[in-house]
């Protein structure tokens, strides 16, 4: 009597689990249709433009291949491959000094003694080590501006000639960034 007791008491948890297990599949199946359901609701444009960095360097390094750096400026994190190299990433003359930018360099940015070119007809990426050897300037960045929550998306705002009335209304809708 007590195997017959025992055999229905373990039958009843395992199906008792079974059931929790089967709810709680719903559940994240109900909350990633609710998450689908809310994206799908946010406009494309807005989150398909990405923020627009203006800055200025110590010296003409637009035919450089940047890298980006830790904090600490002692590690490259992040390089491109030598296939991702174009012309059209290239930073943009701006008024008064300012670049815009078009590779995506970040506050921890570092220039090379690579122009497009060299780097380009690279086979492949060299070593790390080898990298950090054609590093010319670590501290490149006199200021860096990136565009604000409410800054335009889309329209004049992003032209050469927005971008340069904002230059001369003192980098209004920018945050400026602390090197």
């Amino acid at each position: 009597m007590k195997k017959t007791t025992m055999t229905i008491i373990a039958i009843a948890a395992v199906a008792a689990m079974t059931a929790c297990q089967s709810s709680k599949e719903t559940n994240k199946a109900e909350n990633a249709n609710v998450t689908v359901t809310e994206t799908m609701n946010v406009q494309p444009t807005a989150m398909a433009m990405p923020r627009v960095v203006i800055y200025k360097t110590t010296a003409d390094f637009s035919n450089f291949v940047p890298f980006a750096m830790d904090d600490s400026k002692t590690q490259i994190v992040s390089f491109p491959d030598p296939a991702d190299i174009k012309d059209n990433k290239r930073p943009t003359q701006l008024d008064n000094g300012y670049l815009l930018d078009n590779f995506g360099i970040g506050k921890n940015v570092v220039y090379t003694d690579y122009t497009y070119e060299q780097y380009a007809a690279l086979e492949s990426v060299p070593d790390l080590e080898t990298l950090m050897q054609h590093i010319v300037e670590r501290n490149p960045l006199v200021e860096y501006y990136v565009s604000g929550a409410e800054y335009p998306r889309t329209g004049e705002a992003r032209t050469i000639e927005g971008l340069n009335k904002v230059i001369a209304n003192a980098m209004n809708g920018f945050e400026k960034v602390e090197l």
